[in-house]
């Protein structure tokens, strides 16, 4: 299954114009500032490295992806990914959404921030008072793809600008430029079509912030765009700057492969890249494959673990990144028992040996035809067909959105 997708406006051509219109105006009547429900939660254990539970919504008749995924505080690409088979511009009225508001912790020191890049997810960890329970804060964000230069590792905030200005760099102005676009030299802090937003971190990583944005652009939260630092709602990014001080510690990681622990119950995510398709000329983003997760798996889990192998290149191939259990710690039992053998003459296998077999099978091209394949994941529906051959009103709109 590829997990490749055209960018919202691309796909916004495949439908037919009446319905697009419908949709563009839906999208105008809902460009209002939302509240989402914040993502915080409590840490009583050093141990627990799992927070929160998955959802589900039913859509209503105007509601987007989008839509729900702002009320409910998810990105962009992690609503779409975790409802792979739901039509994100019109899922329909009663149709079941799921939420994935369950989260694997990075594994980086739970101090500051820690962003976790391969996710698109913010982690906040305030400093403790004497006495009180450690709780973590999370919140979606969107980084830049082509100009994300960013080294993995250890900043801090060094400022915070309420209303900053935007000086768009020479390089934008002059991509803008080509496609006739002239920007302005500045925008004034506070102008609602400042796409920083009102409020901004300033790192000490030279011209990265974690701002906002302009209402105009912030149902695109959770994507990897062409342009920009770390991008929030607008409604985060003014909650976070009410908790994180100046010199707050911001670690970079990378984490597309995570595995967890909530009592005795081991789970794992993995978190496969959403192409936006903003830029063809750009190679695709690398897919995790099997043999990283297995690798990752021989060295946080004991070699003697049982594991189905079935249901981890499934989680693989799928790459939701919605945490799924593997196994229990307690006694290593498998979570999904391997339904091909009777259930007293299945022979566990420990992850060292899945291990090699998906080395041998995935890297070194030799495929071992008794391995378990994945099944095959869920498509999403098909676009009804265009009509005509343009729709300037919704196509200049979806082009200031996103």
């Amino acid at each position: 299954m590829s997990a490749r997708r055209g960018s919202p406006i691309q796909e916004f051509h495949a439908i037919s114009s009446p319905m697009k219109r419908w949709i563009a105006t839906l999208f105008l009547i809902s460009s209002y500032p939302l509240t989402a429900q914040c993502e915080r939660f409590p840490l009583e254990s050093p141990q627990t490295s799992v927070v929160g539970s998955l959802g589900q919504a039913r859509a209503r008749s105007d509601d987007t992806l989008i839509d729900i995924a702002r009320e409910f505080d998810l990105g962009y690409d992690q609503i779409v990914s975790a409802n792979l088979n739901v039509n994100r511009w019109i899922p329909g009225e009663g149709t079941v959404v799921t939420l994935p508001s369950q989260y694997i912790l990075p594994g980086a020191v739970r101090k500051g921030l820690v962003l976790n890049i391969a996710e698109l997810r913010l982690y906040y960890y305030p400093a403790l008072a004497k006495g009180s329970t450690p709780e973590v804060f999370t919140y979606p964000v969107s980084i830049g793809r082509m100009d994300w230069r960013t080294p993995l590792g250890i900043t801090r905030v060094v400022k915070k600008e309420r209303d900053p200005v935007w000086r768009p760099p020479p390089s934008i102005r002059a991509e803008h430029a080509r496609e006739g676009d002239a920007l302005p030299e500045s925008i004034a802090g506070g102008d609602p079509t400042n796409p920083l937003g009102r409020f901004a971190l300033r790192l000490g990583i030279p011209s990265y912030l974690i701002h906002g944005v302009d209402e105009r652009k912030a149902f695109g939260i959770g994507m990897r765009v062409t342009h920009g630092c770390i991008r929030m709602y607008p409604e985060d990014i003014e909650e976070l700057f009410g908790l994180a001080p100046v010199n707050t510690q911001v670690t970079i990681v990378d984490e597309p492969i995570k595995i967890g622990r909530l009592g005795d119950r081991v789970f794992l995510s993995v978190h496969q890249p959403l192409d936006e398709g903003e830029d063809e000329s750009l190679p695709p983003l690398p897919r995790v494959t099997l043999g990283q997760v297995m690798h990752h798996l021989s060295t946080q889990m004991r070699a003697d673990s049982s594991i189905d192998s079935a249901l981890i290149a499934t989680i693989v191939e799928v790459g939701d990144g919605v945490p799924h259990e593997i196994a229990v710690a307690s006694d290593s039992r498998s979570y999904t028992r391997d339904t091909t053998m009777p259930a007293e003459t299945r022979k566990p296998s420990s992850i060292t040996d899945e291990y090699q077999k998906a080395v041998s099978h995935y890297l070194q091209g030799s495929a071992d035809k008794s391995t378990s394949q994945p099944s095959e994941a869920p498509r999403r529906q098909p676009r009804p067909p265009y009509e005509e051959a343009d729709d300037s009103t919704v196509r200049q709109y979806l082009e200031e959105r996103y």
